[in-house]
């Protein structure tokens, strides 16, 4: 993955995130999409973590099957791993792509280095 890449799906990310919290100020309150968007309904629970794995299945998979080698597999499986318990471990999606950005990255470069 180029860093171009990198900042596409950052992006997309900020955007899917921040329209998840726009929305609910756009539409009226009395509305019954108003109702499900703004109470604690299990439908909505999984939008942040089902639009982490759609975006995540989205950028890791180009690369892993346009070049698939052991440094790129072990550099994705540790941003993976590193995303699912950021998640874990404090409940946010923001944080939780945030480590898996950063493992991802020391990783890649980590094999690069040791690699060469």
């Amino acid at each position: 993955m180029n860093d171009q890449t990198l900042f596409i799906a950052m992006g997309a990310m900020a955007l899917v995130t921040g329209l998840c919290r726009i929305v609910p100020f756009l539409i009226p309150r009395h509305s019954r999409l108003g109702t499900i968007l703004s109470g604690d309904h299990p439908t909505i629970r999984i939008v942040g973590p089902a639009v982490l794995v759609g975006l995540t299945v989205a950028t890791f998979g180009q690369p892993l099957l346009s070049q698939p080698s052991w440094g790129n597999v072990l550099s994705y499986g540790i941003g993976g791993v590193a995303t699912a318990a950021g998640l874990r471990a404090t409940g946010s999606v923001g944080l939780a792509v945030i480590a898996g950005i950063i493992a991802y990255g020391c990783s890649s470069y980590g094999v690069a280095f040791y690699g060469s």
